[in-house]
């Protein structure tokens, strides 16, 4: 249920917030990994009524008329439930990171420094649309030993809060504080503008599209780790091989359009002009996407728009594509430093050479070698979750898992050791 806004009720939640990482960061693994657990067994015990929830939460999406990209995401379908059920599992397995050493040494006189990794602090993290989110990030957050404090989109908000019910019991039963993980019930924007420019979180994590990184540029007073939009390219080369280069752009667009890692502009060598490129825009048609095409891929056929920089600067997030006939390497690499969001970009070749120019030219957050750009995932990369892709170029970038939601610090031990000079 939709509540009017509080402000002095998000400072206590930030407070307590606070208060709750004093005991987060310092759990023990197995602390940590009891509450996941208790988690996994009450998604499962409750799938009925959360699922009732979400599907609540579609209906009106879809009676307000929002857009299917949205809605897609919006929906937790039993595989998507199932995946988030096993993501609890699979976080639990993955090694802790906190208090793991990166550097131990001695300097002259004996003083003996180490750097370990410890807890990033109290994480705010906004996102639109998918519920799943919302149990992933706090998976991670705890494991990393961080306290989060959730804000997710009006659309999903019956589905967050029964999700939100659920992670807090779990907490209360294994003995955490219930404040390590926080939903902000309100869907007033005055709450966001309000989070972001408290001083109480450590870091803030926005996921969505221009409007919302346009909202936090301008108040956020904590850094930022931006996950913005996935204007990802695939290349196909002059030598890919094209069966394969045929599935793997099919799956990079098509297997679920509305995620930030499908394929937006496809790129294609000249040399394919005749062949490869009539196979790759027929396929894709008759899996009902739209073509904005250059004028040598409009010559194939009736309903191809015509693609500008406007189209090759969209985030899609659905069944529509920019095809492009590209004379070699160079220009591939051209208009993806021109036209990208720095996200996820894809060559299809047999060529070494040309593949390892690729992905050092490439300046992007993951740089693929004749692989679908949508294998760009925390679960596919066996991270367990993430709690997104980031774009940002300082702290994380790409994937964020575990390990990026730490940071580190200095333990010193001497023995009367002085400075003197």
């Amino acid at each position: 249920m939709d509540r009017p806004y509080d402000k002095n009720a998000l400072e206590t939640i930030l407070k307590d917030s606070r208060m709750a990482f004093h005991r987060t960061q310092i759990l023990k693994t197995k602390q940590k990994n009891a509450v996941l657990m208790r988690l996994s067994g009450l998604l499962q015990k409750e799938k009925e009524r959360i699922r009732h929830e979400n599907q609540k939460d579609y209906s009106k999406a879809l009676e307000r008329g929002l857009e299917p990209a949205l809605c897609d995401r919006l929906l937790l379908t039993d595989g998507r439930y199932g995946q988030m059920v096993q993501g609890l599992l699979d976080v639990c397995a993955l090694p802790d990171p906190v208090g793991r050493s990166v550097d131990r040494w001695m300097n002259a006189d004996g003083l003996l420094i180490e750097k370990v990794r410890v807890p990033l602090g109290v994480v705010g993290v906004i996102y639109e649309s998918r519920p799943n989110v919302t149990v992933e990030v706090f998976s991670l957050c705890l494991k990393a030993g961080c306290c989060v404090v959730l804000r997710g989109g009006s659309e999903a908000l019956s589905s967050n809060q029964a999700l939100a019910g659920l992670i807090r019991q779990s907490l209360e039963e294994e003995g955490v504080p219930a404040a390590a993980a926080s939903f902000l019930p309100w869907v007033d924007r005055q709450a966001v503008v309000d989070l972001l420019e408290n001083s109480g979180l450590d870091v803030i994590i926005p996921r969505g599209g221009a409007g919302l990184m346009k909202l936090v540029s301008e108040h956020a007073r904590v850094p930022v780790l931006k996950h913005d939009q996935g204007i990802c390219h695939i290349y196909v080369g002059a030598s890919a091989e094209p069966d394969k280069a045929l599935a793997v752009v099919l799956n990079a667009k098509t297997s679920r359009p509305s995620t930030c890692n499908a394929m937006e502009t496809l790129l294609v060598h000249s040399s394919h002009r005749e062949t490869l490129l009539p196979r790759l825009v027929d396929a894709l048609r008759e899996k009902e996407v739209l073509i904005y095409g250059c004028p040598e891929t409009r010559k194939l056929g009736e309903g191809i728009l015509p693609a500008s920089p406007d189209t090759y600067r969209t985030e899609f997030l659905d069944l529509a594509l920019n095809v492009r006939l590209v004379g070699s390497l160079d220009d591939a690499i051209l208009h993806i430093r021109e036209f990208g969001s720095g996200h996820t970009d894809a060559i299809l070749t047999r060529d070494l050479v040309e593949a390892d120019r690729f992905q050092e030219e490439v300046d992007s957050s993951c740089v693929m070698v004749n692989a679908s750009t949508r294998l760009h995932d925390g679960f596919a990369f066996g991270l367990g979750a993430e709690v997104g892709i980031s774009t940002s170029r300082v702290h994380a970038r790409g994937t964020m898992g575990l390990q990026e939601l730490t940071t580190t610090k200095y333990l010193v031990r001497g023995n009367g050791h002085l400075r003197n000079a």
